[in-house]
């Protein structure tokens, strides 16, 4: 296999090995979700570690400064990772530079918060046939139906501050 795809393997508590295919987009919330799912583990109970440290679930893989065929190992967490209500701190960039800021749960939609803003008419959008578009990082989320599928949670934000483009 030549330098066209990237994977992780991830030991598993039950000592099973699961390998994942991840793109530098992909969040590592992400991998441990997919390896939980496949294994029938909680992914709110479990954390991941490399060589004894913890690995940030929140960055995606380009950031998380791991080599390529990584060898993970899938941990009980000692504190619950991404809880439902857990709080993050949402600035939203217009196009013209201004600022809308506000605090929302991790489990929340992207369309839902667009909605959020008086400022912003979410149903204005979808009439006048202009597509909206958020951008968070490198990740570009285009269309009503994608903006109503995105969770920030999705997007790898589960606490602190973020803009969004």
């Amino acid at each position: 296999m030549a330098a066209s795809g990237t994977a992780v393997t991830v030991l598993t508590p039950n000592g099973r090995r699961q390998t994942i295919k991840v793109s530098p987009n992909t969040p590592l919330l992400q991998v441990l979700e997919d390896v939980c799912k496949k294994h029938g583990f909680n992914p709110d109970d479990h954390g991941l570690k490399f060589q004894r440290t913890n690995v940030d679930l929140t960055l995606p893989w380009r950031f998380a400064n791991l080599p390529n065929n990584a060898k993970l190992e899938m941990v009980t967490g000692t504190r619950k990772q991404a809880v439902a209500d857990s709080q993050v701190r949402i600035a939203l960039q217009m196009e013209d530079g201004s600022r809308l800021q506000g605090s929302f749960s991790c489990g929340q939609s992207l369309w839902e918060l667009l909605a959020h803003f008086p400022q912003i008419s979410v149903s204005e959008l979808s009439e006048s046939g202009s597509t909206p578009v958020c951008v968070y990082m490198r990740d570009e989320v285009s269309g009503e139906e994608a903006l109503k599928k995105a969770t920030l949670k999705s997007l790898g934000l589960t606490g602190g501050s973020a803009i969004v483009r």
